[in-house]
C-alpha cells in the first residue's frame, strides 16, 4: 500500500491576526476545515497547544501516542511529525502561535525549538501550573475584538509566555527533567538545525568554540548522555520519520539525512535500531 507523504501544514492565521496568539477549539477546527484536513500525517510549521476539556482522545507525536483527557496539555512544536486521533471523541481548546513569536529568553527557557522539550502534562501538572485560568484568559482576550490589536497582541504573548514558563517549571520539578547550561542549550539548538548535514561531534564543538571534552561535560550534566548519543538519537528520529511516513527509497532517506552511501546508512541504522531500514518501515506501517 502506498504511504501518504508527510504533509507540511503552513501557518495560516485568521485575517488581520498574523503573528498573534490564536485561540480556537477542536470542534471549531473540524467545522471549518472538515475531517479530511486532519487525516494525514503532518509536520506543522507553527506551535500549538492542545488543552482537552471533554471526552478522551490520543495524539501521535513522533511515534508516541499521548493520552488526551480533560485538563491535560500537549505542546506540538514546528517540525515535529504528528497525527490527529479521532477528533470526534473529544473537544478542547487549541492555542496556536507562530514560530519566533516568543522572546529569545522565553524560547530558550521553555525549549520552544527543541524536540526534546517537555511536551505532555497531566491534569494534575496543569492545575499545579495554573493552566486552566491562564488558558481561559487567553481565549477571552483572543476573542476581544474591542481591544486594539496593538494592545491585544502583546498581551496575548505575555499570557502565553506565562503559561509556557509555568508549565516548564512544573516539568523541571520532575526527577528526570534535564538541566540547562549555556553549553547544552547552544549545542541542542545547533544540533536541531544541522543534524541532517553534520554527524560529527567535533564539528559541533568547533562551531560552538569549545573542546569536545567541554561539550561532553555539558551534555552529561544536562541529560546523562554523550554528545554522540544525542547526535545519533536526533538523526535516528529523522530517519524513522521519513521511513514511516514517506515513500522515499531507503537510499534517498539516507541521503536526505546526510549519508552519501545507502549501505553505510543501512549499517548505521541497524546498529542503532536493531532492524534494517526496510524492516523498520514495514513494522512502523
Amino acid at each position: 500500500m502506498r504511504q501518504q507523504p508527510i504533509s507540511p501544514v503552513a501557518y495560516q492565521p485568521p485575517e488581520g491576526k498574523a503573528g498573534e496568539v490564536e485561540a480556537t477549539t477542536i470542534a471549531s477546527m473540524l467545522e471549518r476545515a472538515g475531517a479530511a484536513a486532519f487525516a494525514d500525517v503532518q509536520r506543522p510549521e507553527f506551535h500549538f497547544l492542545l488543552l482537552p476539556t471533554s471526552g478522551t482522545g490520543t495524539h501521535m507525536l513522533d511515534f508516541t501516542d499521548h493520552l488526551l483527557t480533560p485538563g491535560s496539555v500537549l505542546w506540538v512544536r514546528p517540525g515535529q511529525v504528528q497525527r490527529w486521533g479521532d477528533l470526534a471523541a473529544y473537544d478542547g481548546r487549541v492555542v496556536i502561535f507562530p514560530a519566533g513569536l516568543l522572546d529569545p529568553g522565553t524560547a530558550e527557557l521553555t525549549g520552544a525549538s527543541s524536540p526534546d522539550g517537555a511536551r505532555w502534562w497531566s491534569p494534575e501538572d496543569a492545575v499545579a501550573a495554573g493552566v486552566p485560568a491562564l488558558a481561559e484568559e487567553i481565549a477571552d482576550l483572543a476573542a476581544d475584538e474591542a481591544m486594539p490589536r496593538s494592545l491585544r497582541a502583546p498581551a496575548l504573548t505575555h499570557l502565553l509566555a506565562a503559561l509556557l514558563l509555568r508549565l516548564t517549571a512544573q516539568a523541571s520539578s520532575r526527577p528526570d527533567a534535564p538541566s540547562g547550561s549555556e553549553a547544552w542549550l547552544a549545542f541542542r539548538d545547533l544540533l536541531e538545525a544541522q543534524h541532517t548535514r553534520h554527524h560529527d561531534v567535533a564539528w559541533y564543538a568547533a562551531r560552538l568554540g569549545w573542546s569536545t571534552r567541554t561539550l561532553a561535560r555539558a551534555t552529561r550534566a544536562a541529560t546523562g548522555r554523550t554528545p554522540k548519543e544525542l547526535v545519533d538519537e536526533r538523526v535516528l528520529l529523522e530517519a524513522r520519520r521519513l521511513l514511516a511516513h514517506s515513500d522515499l527509497s531507503v537510499a534517498r532517506v539516507g541521503e536526505t539525512i546526510g549519508f552519501d552511501d545507502a549501505s553505510n546508512f543501512g549499517a548505521w541504522f541497524r546498529l542503532r535500531d536493531g532492524r534494517t531500514p526496510a524492516a523498520f518501515r514495514t513494522s512502523a506501517r
